[in-house]
């Protein structure tokens, strides 16, 4: 009897969340800034050892599995045409190049907050960055959870722009005068 399974025409990698978590102790004055603490104390876990960190299981009921990246037999086919020996786990693996930027959310309390992370340069506004709250921005419109479009609507009023304009939407144009 033949085997006639059809071979998969896309490989993808998936990930899921998980979170390593420590306690630290921060010796502070009763009346210290929660920022300069919180900072103290990233310090402080960053030089901790590995054992001193414990892993939270994956959390189902909270979190699911994302693609993380995908690559077709179409696409393996052309890089083999083109010398690669490469197997297909070492072209579907995304895990040197992804990085990830997290939104934390206290679900208690309603408090929320992006938790940069080194790789990001948030000096000048880019395309990265750009694309990142852009993406964030239409996910929560499509969930109801902002008034972007409330903001695109007072721009096009001829509001002011600020400078969170210019990562949401992209530079202002401006032209050179000829001379």
């Amino acid at each position: 009897m033949n085997d006639h399974r059809k071979q998969p025409s896309r490989f993808v990698q998936v990930a899921r969340l998980r979170i390593e978590t420590t306690i630290v102790g921060i010796d502070a004055d009763d009346d210290a800034d929660d920022a300069g603490v919180e900072r103290e104390a990233i310090e402080t876990a960053s030089s901790l050892a590995e054992a001193d960190w414990k892993l939270i299981p994956f959390d189902r009921g909270a979190y699911e599995p994302f693609v993380q990246a995908t690559i077709s037999q179409v696409e393996i086919a052309e890089m083999a045409e083109m010398g690669s020996k490469a197997s297909i786990t070492t072209l579907v693996d995304a895990n040197e190049d992804t990085r990830y930027l997290l939104l934390k959310a206290d679900c208690a309390t309603g408090e929320a907050a992006v938790v940069l992370q080194p790789w990001l340069n948030v000096d000048e506004p880019d395309l990265l960055t750009s694309d990142l709250c852009k993406a964030w921005l239409m996910a929560l419109e499509e969930l109801g959870l902002t008034h972007m479009s409330d903001r695109l609507d007072d721009l096009a009023a001829g509001s002011p722009r600020m400078p969170s304009d210019q990562i949401l939407f992209g530079p202002k144009v401006t032209r050179k005068p000829k001379e």
